[in-house]
């Protein structure tokens, strides 16, 4: 009888029960697909990171080293499981090519490794640890595409020449803003190549369970070993993995949440419909001597239904959508091995979803509680409240806008070459990096002497890297990755303070602010040369390389070895920055353009945003669409007899039509200018939230007004403008005698 009672009821409502069928399934559809996103993120990100296993602490160093002083370390140590150290060959990016295709304009650090011993493996597309035989080379993953290559191409060192045998998962420096990465050769071609770069080491250490990275790193700093390059820790291979893909995620959850929000009023109006046109019905059940519970479970049996039909529905539209976001994941990690988990989590996501919107359902018949029998069969006419439902039009049309606009406006931000302010460097037009030689100092003071000497440089900045000793609060050290420099001439952003200009000022990244519990005007002493210099930090910037944790100084003089240098220009004429770039990548530093550098570095993350903005769209579209139709199909529905007596009136169906059309036209315009507010400003809120936890604090969109102010609107309106004329098109069809003879 119940199965037969509601299958009546859709089969009369039609519209009303495919709406609400809709949006339960988009709901589940956005929020199962954020699960599914992330748990194979999180499982192929861990599940590389534990085949090639990979260091808990790896202490990066340029100069020399004695094997002795790390193995006495190590046996100090009982926490250390297993400990190493690898060399990597830094090559010169003007001197490699790939396919054909230079590196010059590479801003990674690309050089020659060996297949380590003991761990920290390098893996091949299986997961497997490759065998290379001499002449061959496996080429980081990333480069597969980019460079379009394929086994059996060219990578060409000066004039020798390897064949490409496959490409190489790297735990370590998969992620391009991992800012160095590793091509995997024989030890024979290892040996053979010494004279073509400059030979870096990476110390590593395998900890036992539960043993403290941070720990270990302070005491191998207070005995003062090889460490003149940043150290890095297991924790920070692991976010920078997992931050390209995990942005695409994030900004899929904000939209989930969005589209939850719009499901959840959209079926509250629907419910309220179908209860206000199932007032006689609910009357006479109750005259019959029905009880309340058993009239609401009625209803709600219907909804449990939709419900499930929404939540496979759901899921189904995400296990296909999940296919083209997860395949960049799959490339540079390869594939989860918990498919059971990402299922389970997906199902979760998905029956969350529906019990939210089964809650508000059974919230909302809780009125017929309080509706009496009499007045049920009975009903008092009351004036419907038509601006409520203009209202939810206008609230729809908010959303949606805010959808389209947050993924766009976040890709417009990471995109723009001004978005490097964010990651510690100024906004310059070139980017010069000196990270080989035997002295790159003297290299540096040349480059200086020509570029002043150059009538196309307008300004530049030379800044030198070194890792300086700082005494924390606690009396313990720690390394401190340190610019020296003049960093007023293309400043970062900074979230406090300013730029330190005397010898004894200092700022630091926001994360190392945080690390090192300090803020602006408070001291932070450096071992600088053998003595002990109180320096004042004087600034609080944005920064996301180097794991969010370096520093600046003015460029006071010590004997401290420089790590690397950078030199950023300004060129009086920008157009003539092709020919500018190939004369001085003769020099021996890598020259590479801002914009460039930015696209290699958020190269991966940008595709996936541009995919997710894409997804977004459609989605707004199609949720804006089917409310806005509904809702004046609906609206037009409930005035039926008044439109018939206009009719009767004479009143022509144009006529009416074009009031209910403007009425649903400007709802959805004041709708569009509020989303577009909000995905502006509340937007950048939330994505600053996320970013900060990377160091970019004092987030700010980069907006790309053609966007905002044409191209986003004119989709909507466009949109909007179909919908009403689909939702009112049912006024053409309602006649005029209507209103005297009914419908019945």
């Amino acid at each position: 009888m119940l199965k037969k009672l509601i299958w009546n009821d859709v089969r009369q409502n039609k519209l009303l029960s495919a709406a609400t069928v809709f949006f339960m399934a988009v709901s589940a559809m956005m929020l199962s697909l954020t699960a599914l996103l992330f748990s194979s993120l999180l499982g192929s990100v861990n599940g590389l990171m534990e085949q090639a296993q990979a260091p808990d602490l790896v202490q990066m160093h340029t100069g020399e080293i004695t094997e002795r002083e790390i193995s006495e370390f190590a046996g100090e140590h009982q926490e250390i499981d297993q400990w190493q150290i690898c060399r990597f060959l830094n090559l010169d990016n003007g001197e490699v090519s790939l396919g054909g295709h230079s590196l010059l304009d590479s801003t990674q650090d690309n050089g020659l490794c060996v297949q380590s011993d003991r761990f920290d493996y390098l893996l091949d597309m299986n997961n497997n640890r490759p065998k290379v035989l001499p002449g061959q080379v496996y080429v980081p993953i990333c480069y597969r595409t980019r460079y379009e290559l394929n086994i059996g191409d060219t990578m060409g060192i000066d004039s020798e020449t390897f064949t490409v045998a496959g490409f190489l998962r790297d735990a370590q420096m998969n992620s391009m803003m991992a800012s160095s990465k590793r091509f995997l050769v024989s030890q024979w071609d290892y040996e053979r190549l010494k004279p073509y770069g400059e030979e870096e080491y990476l110390i590593e250490f395998l900890l036992k369970d539960n043993a403290d990275t941070n720990a270990l790193s302070t005491a191998y700093t207070n005995q003062e070993l090889p460490a003149n390059g940043p150290a890095i820790t297991k924790p920070l291979i692991r976010m920078m993995n997992a931050l390209s893909d995990g942005t695409t995620i994030i900004v899929i959850f904000l939209a989930a949440v969005v589209v939850l929000l719009v499901a959840l009023l959209c079926i509250r109006f629907i419910l309220s419909i179908r209860m206000e046109r199932d007032k006689r019905e609910v009357g006479m059940l109750k005259a019959l001597g029905i009880g309340k519970g058993e009239i609401k479970r009625l209803y709600f049996s219907k909804y449990i239904l939709f419900s499930v039909c929404g939540a496979l529905l759901g899921l189904g539209v995400s296990a296909i959508l999940q296919e083209p976001l997860e395949r960049q994941i799959r490339e540079l990690y390869g594939t989860s091995d918990n498919s059971v988990q990402t299922a389970a989590l997906a199902l979760c996501a998905a029956a969350v979803v529906e019990a939210v919107i089964l809650l508000s359902v059974w919230h909302n018949l809780k009125k017929t509680d309080r509706l009496s029998a009499l007045a049920a069969l009975f009903p008092v006419r009351e004036q419907k409240q038509n601006w409520r439902q203009y209202l939810l039009i206008g609230f729809v049309a908010a959303a949606c806008a805010f959808l389209m606009l947050l993924p766009q406006n976040l890709y417009s931000t990471l995109s723009s070459p001004s978005f490097v302010t964010y990651m510690g460097i100024g906004d310059a037009d070139i980017r010069m990096d000196i990270r080989q030689g035997a002295d790159i100092s003297l290299t540096t003071v040349q480059l200086a002497a020509d570029l002043e000497r150059d009538e196309q440089v307008e300004r530049y900045a030379i800044l030198q890297t070194q890792s300086l000793p700082a005494v924390t609060s606690d009396g313990t050290t720690c390394n401190l990755t340190v610019e020296m420099g003049n960093h007023t001439i293309f400043p970062v952003r900074y979230l406090e303070g300013a730029p330190p200009v005397m010898d004894n000022e200092i700022a630091l990244s926001s994360l190392n602010a945080k690390e090192l519990v300090l803020s602006i005007g408070e001291p932070l002493p450096l071992q600088i040369d053998g003595e002990e210099i109180r320096c004042t930090v004087c600034g609080i910037y944005s920064d996301i390389t180097n794991g969010g944790k370096t520093a600046k100084m003015s460029g006071r003089t010590n004997n401290a070895p420089v790590i690397w240098s950078v030199l950023y220009i300004s060129l009086k004429d920008r157009s003539a920055s092709a020919w500018w770039m190939e004369a001085y990548g003769q020099t021996g530093a890598d020259v590479t353009d801002i914009e460039d550098y930015v696209r290699d570095t958020y190269g991966p993350t940008l595709a996936q945003l541009r995919l997710a903005s894409r997804g977004a769209m459609l989605i707004a579209m199609l949720v804006a669409f089917v409310v806005i139709a509904l809702f004046l199909r609906l609206i037009v529905e409930r005035n039926r007899d008044t439109i018939s007596l206009q009719k009767a009136l004479g009143f022509t169906s144009g006529e009416i039509g074009r009031t209910y059309c403007l009425k649903g036209f400007l709802s959805a315009v004041a709708g569009i200018i509020s989303g577009l507010l909000l995905g502006t400003l509340l937007g950048e809120g939330l994505c600053g939230i996320v970013l900060k936890s990377f160091g970019a604090d004092s987030f700010r969109f980069i907006i790309r007004w053609d966007r905002l102010l044409v191209g986003i609107p004119v989709i909507i309106l466009g949109t909007t403008i179909l919908a009403v004329l689909v939702g009112t098109a049912e006024v053409q069809r309602i006649k005029a005698y209507e209103c005297c003879t009914g419908r019945d």
